[in-house]
């Protein structure tokens, strides 16, 4: 296949690159700094330039594609949810969406999937409920954003497309996402519980992610809303023994949630937020999961050098 993808240099896209490339895939690539990520990347790709916000990628990227995945966005902690924050958050994900599908229709591309990514944030803070694909959307900032990327992922002119918005929960590996900030803290036996600890986390291992991203791409009983999710979310308290336990070092260390509201502002909704979802349509589709389970998960990623 020939698969154009957005977000393909950052902590999930350029693992799924490669594995793409493994795969013998064509990879096309979109990126506001191509020649920096010509220079980077050892991988074999097709790279254009794209400005996400304000503008329509070159009708030649979208030359004989069969799929799109579409991964580009603005970090969600990159740095306190300020009223300009807020607004670079939402616009990377929706005006992005927006004008990658006006693209689509624009260039007469014919691609058969369009894989999109989305988050569980459109859950909102939900306490003990189990949340399937079919549960009512939550209410907060996290959720209006990914209530919003998601409808505009339903470009009109592109409705006979086979669409998968991936609701993608907390993503663990190495160099990037929330273990880029924990590993330090744990590793100096200073990590523990956040808030009462019993906040649920629904997480999955980069390399289930990357492998369910491929999967959706190939098997047509995948479609809509999709939870991105390893099929045992575990409380925050949980998290925190598992990673201790992969570092062989303690973890009893509780952060209080005054103390976090008043250091991070509203984005503590990020760690204090319970979210309980379930992976069961991912499974229903024959998907197979690598590390379905925290400690197993987190034992693979702490002996990890890199």
């Amino acid at each position: 296949m020939k698969i154009l993808v957005t977000g393909g240099t950052g902590f999930v896209g350029h693992s799924l690159v490669r594995k793409l490339i493994e795969a013998n895939h064509k990879v096309v690539l979109l990126t506001r700094n191509p020649e920096s990520t010509k220079s980077k990347t050892s991988e074999p790709a097709e790279v254009y330039g794209w400005e996400p916000e304000t503008t329509t990628p070159p009708k030649e990227a979208y030359n004989g594609i069969d799929a799109i995945v579409h991964l580009a966005g603005e970090s969600i902690a990159a740095g306190r949810w300020t009223a300009k924050q807020k607004k670079k958050i939402l616009d990377s994900r929706v005006l992005s969406t927006r004008n990658l599908l006006k693209g689509v229709v624009e260039s007469g591309a014919k691609p058969k999937v369009i894989v999109s990514a989305s988050a569980i944030g459109i859950y909102g803070d939900r306490g003990n409920q189990s949340l399937s694909e079919t549960s009512a959307q939550g209410i907060g900032f996290l959720a209006d954003v990914c209530r919003a990327w998601e409808k505009e992922s339903q470009y009109p002119g592109l409705e006979s497309i086979r669409k998968v918005n991936l609701r993608i929960g907390i993503v663990l590996e190495k160099g990037g996402g929330a273990l880029q900030k924990l590993l330090p803290i744990f590793k100096l036996g200073g990590g523990g519980p956040v808030g009462n600890g019993k906040q649920w986390m629904s997480w999955i291992h980069r390399e289930d992610l990357v492998e369910m991203i491929l999967y959706s791409l190939t098997h047509e009983n995948v479609s809509g809303a999709v939870n991105a999710v390893a099929p045992s979310p575990s409380t925050n308290a949980e998290f925190s023994k598992a990673l201790g336990k992969a570092l062989h070092r303690p973890a009893f260390m509780p952060a209080p949630a005054i103390a976090l509201k008043i250091a991070m502002g509203e984005m503590s909704e990020l760690v204090l937020a319970s979210q309980k979802v379930e992976a069961k349509k991912i499974t229903d589709a024959g998907f197979v999961f690598k590390f379905p389970q925290i400690q197993e998960a987190l034992n693979d990623i702490c002996k990890k050098k890199h």
